[in-house]
């Protein structure tokens, strides 16, 4: 059963905002993941899949036989590295499931992968803006942090090994839109406390004072697929190197604009005053939460994507926020709760 596109780590809201543009475009999209879509794709073929077994996940591939695969599954809680097991679960998915993905895709001579990472895989010593160029510095100081640059260094080593699959490596800023639930992360957590009339949090210290950058779903979506795109059409070869290190098939993607936390909360009140007359209260400060790495300010050079997709140009957060908003504020008037 040939599939145009097939999505790790469905259920995500990332990968829905994919399927959701695959499907627009006439493709047929299979997802995968360790549980279906928390909201409706209706026209993409669900299959049950933990990538962290191999087997099983050589024979989801192998029956696709997608022509391209966006590897999104992960473990991105940084809460749950904290947890019983957490650490461990964290670095089986987010390391050996992408390790098992690609083997996969090798075998089935699947043509091109595209492998979500984060601009958390700098680590602790790299200093901001980071360039696409920047090496790894194993410096991180926390388990998801650790977990990001051990796979994204797998796929980039990928990429010098062999032909096939060709490998392109997203390494994507802070993701925001329609459908994330994920309360713990600062923009849908005090979407909700503020329409629910209770004070957004501040995280103090480092953590609060860091610059951050953050994108809009759709725009991140785009970029998805031109490094599909340009994978597809030049391969690995071009982009490997001479001097032995890691190829050059890493992208950073994202909006060029910085904010800190407050800045980020200060935004979302104002654009939901202003344009839909919701008014909350003024933030708290709190706490960090114990066992939770902040590696203070991050933010990337996009130059190279840039290159890539001539004309991306990332919506601005208030003009990103005035397309996300209209969603949880209907969410949020049905699910009370």
């Amino acid at each position: 059963m040939a599939c145009d596109a097939l999505i790790t780590g469905i259920s995500g809201f990332i990968a829905g905002h994919l399927a959701r543009r695959l499907v627009a475009e006439g493709q047929a999209v299979t997802g995968v993941g360790r549980r279906p879509p928390e909201f409706p794709l209706p026209d993409v073929t669900f299959v049950p899949l933990d990538i962290r077994d191999q087997a099983a996940t050589e024979a989801a591939i192998r029956e696709a036989q997608p022509r391209a695969v966006y590897h999104l599954a992960a473990i991105s809680s940084l809460q749950s590295a904290a947890e019983d097991g957490g650490a461990r679960a964290m670095l089986e998915t987010n390391v050996a499931g992408t390790w098992n993905v690609l083997e996969a895709c090798r075998r089935a001579g699947t043509p091109a992968v595209v492998v979500a990472s984060s601009d958390k895989q700098y680590g602790a010593l790299a200093k901001p803006p980071y360039d696409d160029e920047d090496s790894t510095a194993f410096l991180n100081g926390g388990v998801y942090e650790l977990s990001k640059a051990q796979q994204d260094q797998a796929a980039r080593m990928w990429a010098g090994l062999y032909d096939t699959p060709a490998v392109r490596v997203a390494r994507l800023t802070n993701v925001y839109g329609p459908f994330d639930t994920q309360w713990s992360r600062i923009i849908p957590g005090n979407i909700r406390r503020t329409v629910r009339g209770e004070p957004p949090r501040v995280t103090a210290g480092r953590a609060g004072e860091a610059l951050r950058e953050y994108v809009f779903v759709d725009d991140v979506v785009t970029a998805l697929r031109a490094l599909a795109a340009d994978a597809t059409e030049r391969g690995n070869a071009p982009l490997r190197r001479a001097d032995g290190k890691l190829a050059r098939v890493a992208f950073n993607i994202g909006p060029g604009t910085r904010l800190p936390a407050a800045g980020v909360i200060e935004t979302v009140q104002r654009v939901l005053r202003e344009e839909f007359g919701v008014t909350g209260p003024a933030p708290v400060v709190q706490p960090g939460t114990p066992g939770v790495f902040e590696p203070g300010s991050q933010f990337n050079r996009t130059e190279r994507l840039a290159s890539l997709v001539p004309g991306f140009a990332p919506r601005p957060l208030e003009a990103g926020l005035r397309e996300t908003l209209p969603w949880y504020l209907e969410y949020l008037a049905q699910n009370a709760d």
